[in-house]
């Protein structure tokens, strides 16, 4: 017999990412129900245990819904559409968002939700897959403190530096300002490692020892090795990060502010998409300076 505290959990999007948060929730021992398109990619979880259902019977069944799908468009189609989750959940469950969204989409869907009685909070992510698989993501929640609190116990599972920041889209803002601030920190990174190769450093000297100083950080350890080793796999795809990008710079729009540094490295990584590059990782930026100097990292120099 289930118990009455437990939550019927609902998960919708099961990729790179949210793959690993539901397990985490499953390894907990929640019952969940999972949804992906392409299907296949919830094989893991169903070995596990979950049940595939379609978007209206996770929303008919559950009490708290998450959701991390890939693009703005695609939230908007999932929640807010005629068949959409709003129109399946019952009054008094819990939408949580883990999808890096629009912030203007955040308030809508909090705000639609609210005329339904439904609670629901934008709570994008960070850490990468690798934070994901470890339950070390940073979590950013924007909307209902209440809805926060029923909330952070699940995310327990999953995050570890879980914070409600404010209102409804706010979490979202939060996350756009880490995206800022990491596709400034990657530029720097890849120059700084296209410099020391070329000077002839040992490059993986150089990345034990700067990451240690100013210039390390929880990033550079985890994707410097990769970019040294010529692994440009994916913990974060190129093309959600441009995504990202265009957000804040949509955002800098509205707000009427000049970042001229997000403007520059929002070229380099549409021109990672121009070169059929989307699907790397975004520590492979480094591909864009050696086209740009017709050089290829690694290789012996003459």
């Amino acid at each position: 017999v289930a118990k009455m505290s437990a939550p019927r959990i609902g998960w919708i999007g099961t990729g790179v990412m949210g793959r690993w948060m539901a397990e985490r929730l499953i390894r907990a021992g929640h019952n969940l129900s999972v949804n992906n398109i392409p299907r296949e990619r919830t094989e893991p979880l169903l070995q596990l245990g979950a049940k595939f259902q379609s978007v209206q019977e996770i929303g008919q069944s559950c009490d708290v819904v998450f959701t991390m799908v890939g693009f703005p468009h695609e939230l908007n189609e999932l929640i807010l559409s005629p068949s959409g989750l709003l129109k399946s959940m019952k009054s008094g469950t819990l939408l949580v968002d883990h999808t890096t969204s629009s912030p203007h989409l955040a308030t809508i869907i909090a705000a639609e939700a609210a005329k339904v009685g439904i609670t629901s909070v934008d709570a994008p992510v960070s850490g990468g897959d690798e934070g994901a698989k470890n339950g070390k993501l940073a979590i950013m929640v924007g909307g209902e403190k209440s809805g926060f609190e029923r909330a952070k116990p699940l995310m327990d599972n999953y995050g570890i530096n879980i914070r409600h920041m404010g209102k409804a889209g706010v979490g979202q803002h939060t996350k756009l300002t880490n995206q800022i601030v990491l596709a400034g920190n990657m530029i720097g990174m890849v120059e700084g490692m296209m410099y020391g190769w070329r000077a002839g450093l040992d490059v993986e000297q150089m990345i034990d020892l700067i990451s240690t100083g100013a210039a390390g950080s929880v990033y550079f350890k985890a994707v410097a090795p990769k970019i040294a080793k010529g692994d440009h796999s994916p913990g974060f795809y190129v093309q959600h990060f441009v995504k990202d990008l265009g957000l804040a710079l949509d955002e800098c729009k509205r707000m009427k502010i000049v970042l001229p540094g997000l403007t520059m490295a929002n070229q380099f990584y549409l021109s990672m998409v121009a070169n059929g590059e989307e699907k790397l990782g975004v520590h492979a930026l480094v591909k864009v300076l050696e086209r740009l100097n017709n050089v290829k990292f690694g290789e012996t120099v003459n």
